[in-house]
């Protein structure tokens, strides 16, 4: 007998069935009133198919793209790089950095009315993405993004000339100029080429901060920090 999954964009066990999609059955969350389908095996994340939907949302094709080069559904894909990149792309821990850089990035959810706004730190020794944190352009956000950064112990952080970063940083530990931030820069404009829901003129929007939070852990494992094996951005195609 089929058990009641929870709710994964809100965590709810208050869900019901909704009818089937693509033969699964689909649930409903009568807290959000979100419909997905079944809850995958445990064993699922390492067939071909689960594997080949990471590969190409990561390397650019939005979720319903994917979906139909796979015979699958959107919702499909969606749980797939939702649990292989909780699973898999993790933040990097504490190592230690002399200098970090720090930029902000704006994405829009449903509109560019509705601005949702991603700050990333990059060690400049390294270039790896060490943090990022998603919300407003404003001093709360940049504090929760800061209070991590401090397990690294930077002796310096360099950013642009934003008035935020003045407030939140000492004197002392911080240069504030545009000259010092191109490689943040440089890797917010790759972020639009890489995943399809960065781009500015394209109907891949998302609603979800924790979507988007997945979207720049999953690009910092496969392109900035390069974390993932390499035989993984091939596509798990069966020989000729």
């Amino acid at each position: 007998m089929l058990s009641s999954p929870y709710c994964p964009r809100c965590r709810s066990i208050r869900v019901v069935k909704s009818g089937h999609h693509h033969g699964k059955q689909r649930w409903l969350c009568k807290r959000c009133r979100y419909q997905f389908t079944v809850t995958p095996t445990a064993d699922e994340a390492s067939r071909p198919k689960v594997r080949a939907a990471v590969t190409l949302y990561g390397h650019g094709l939005s979720f319903r793209s994917v979906a139909r080069l796979l015979a699958t559904s959107a919702q499909s894909v969606i749980r797939w790089v939702s649990e292989y990149v909780d699973t898999h792309c993790s933040k990097p821990a504490p190592q230690g950095a002399v200098v970090i850089e720090v930029d902000e990035m704006w994405h829009y959810r449903g509109s560019k009315a509705n601005k949702l706004w991603i700050w990333t730190a990059f060690d400049r020794a390294t270039g790896r993405l060490v943090d990022w944190e998603c919300g407003e352009r404003d001093r709360a956000t940049f504090a929760r993004l800061l209070d991590r950064l401090r397990r690294w112990s930077p002796r310096l952080v360099c950013t642009d000339e934003y008035a935020v970063y003045e407030q939140g940083l000492a004197v002392g530990r911080h240069y504030a100029g545009k000259d010092q931030t191109v490689a943040p820069e440089r890797t917010h404009g790759r972020l639009r080429h890489w995943l399809a829901r960065f781009r500015r003129r394209t109907c891949v929007v998302s609603r979800s901060t924790e979507m988007v939070d997945r979207s720049i852990a999953l690009a910092a494992h496969l392109h900035i920090n390069r974390d993932a094996d390499p035989s993984f951005c091939h596509l798990p195609l069966a020989a000729a």
